[in-house]
């Protein structure tokens, strides 16, 4: 058993927060050299960082710094290992999409690459993002076609309760037909719009030889990606990295932030936007206009959403946090208690997901224990609360 060093979760969370970014700063880097002289438990970061999805930053930034001759040889190796495997996977993903971007063309079928595949282009090394899912987006009345294509190009479903997850040979495919999955989850209709032709309209090809596999224009993106981090709850640090790189390649240039803005208007995801910008002001500190977040209406924020986004900030890990900001976004009362039933208490084919328990599973015990879970992980975010609270109240 490691050693404790004295350092906590939140130490953790705070380096890796630096290196998560494609180039580093004067200030930066001399963060990383005095965290590197300290008794660091490298075995939790390195499995922190992989959780996190940002191993792959952190060992080329330790690797060109020159400081991986000062770290202990099994955190080396775990790391390196980690960015290999990722290098590797990349490749295969890749491989395996152009020729299923041209089996779709010889269709007639499109599908939006989302995610992690939609950002191959955005980043200088295919070691840096780790991508679990290859996320497919396909039209509803495509959905069955594109499923049979997969399966006869080798690909099968392993799990019946997941019927659009497939898998062939390590690569695993999850099959959407909206950025929220609204045909899984009925009631994140309340919260984006449910009519995406306009982002099928503009998606641009994601190899110039075919046009089969597409992904969505930039500012389109943007919006997803945002969104996609939201239903999350921000709970990996890559997702904010890949947003913070987007604002660096995008928007300095040909009226980027005005762009940003009015795709988050045209899409009604203004909050979910501005959410996303003041969080990766505070972490990573990029500056963001100050008119950016007028016209986004950060003057209207409730407390409520600045005590979320705090907390956030200072390293507040839940899966419910995404629900408190939705709550923010849905206007009316009647629709807030909707989105709250079905949130709690979805469809029985979502509970049936949640909970294995078996063929002679009641209706009542399934309901039963997702309210007793419900309970169990309140009391698990008061406490997170109270303590970050109490004893990170200074750390801004």
């Amino acid at each position: 058993m490691q050693q404790d060093t004295g350092m906590k979760r939140h130490d953790l969370i705070q380096f890796l927060r630096c290196v998560s970014r494609g180039k580093l700063g004067e200030q930066e880097t001399e963060f990383i050299k005095r965290f590197c002289q300290e008794e660091v438990p490298w075995g939790s970061l390195a499995m922190l960082a992989q959780m996190e999805g940002v191993a792959g930053f952190l060992y080329l930034h330790l690797k060109a710094l020159g400081f991986l001759k000062n770290i202990p040889d099994c955190f080396i190796d775990q790391i390196e290992a980690s960015y290999q495997k990722t290098v590797q996977h990349t490749f295969e993903i890749i491989h395996e999409m152009r020729g299923l971007s041209e089996r779709l063309e010889e269709t007639g079928i499109h599908v939006v690459g989302l995610q992690g595949l939609s950002l191959l282009s955005l980043y200088r090394d295919p070691g840096i993002r780790f991508m679990g899912d290859v996320d497919l987006m396909v039209q509803p009345r495509h959905k069955e076609r594109f499923n049979s294509l997969l399966r006869e190009s080798g690909y099968q479903c392993l799990l019946p309760e997941y019927p659009d997850i497939l898998y062939k040979k390590g690569i695993k495919i999850d099959i959407h037909t909206h950025v929220l999955n609204l045909d899984r989850i009925g009631h994140r209709k309340y919260i984006f719009p449910q009519d995406l032709t306009a982002m099928w309209e503009r998606g641009i090809p994601l190899f110039d030889q075919s046009a089969g596999l597409l992904v969505l224009e930039p500012y389109d993106n943007f919006i997803a990606l945002a969104a996609h981090a939201l239903k999350h709850s921000y709970s990996m640090i890559i997702w904010l990295a890949d947003l913070h790189e987007f604002l660096l390649k995008w928007a300095h240039n040909n009226n980027g932030w005005g762009k940003i803005i009015e795709r988050a208007q045209f899409w009604h995801q203004e909050k979910v936007v501005l959410y996303a910008l003041i969080l990766v002001e505070k972490i990573f500190e990029l500056e963001i206009p100050l008119w950016v977040k007028q016209d986004l209406e950060i003057q209207r924020l409730t407390i409520l959403e600045k005590h979320l986004l705090r907390l956030k900030f200072r390293g507040f890990s839940s899966n419910e946090l995404c629900i408190g900001l939705w709550l923010c976004n849905i206007k009316g009362g009647g629709r807030k208690f909707k989105f709250m039933k079905e949130m709690m208490f979805p469809r029985n084919e979502i509970m049936t997901q949640l909970f294995d328990q078996g063929s002679q599973a009641t209706k009542k015990s399934i309901y039963l224990k997702r309210a007793m879970d419900i309970i169990v992980k309140l009391g698990e975010n008061v406490h997170q609360v109270l303590y970050l609270g109490f004893k990170l109240g200074g750390d801004e």
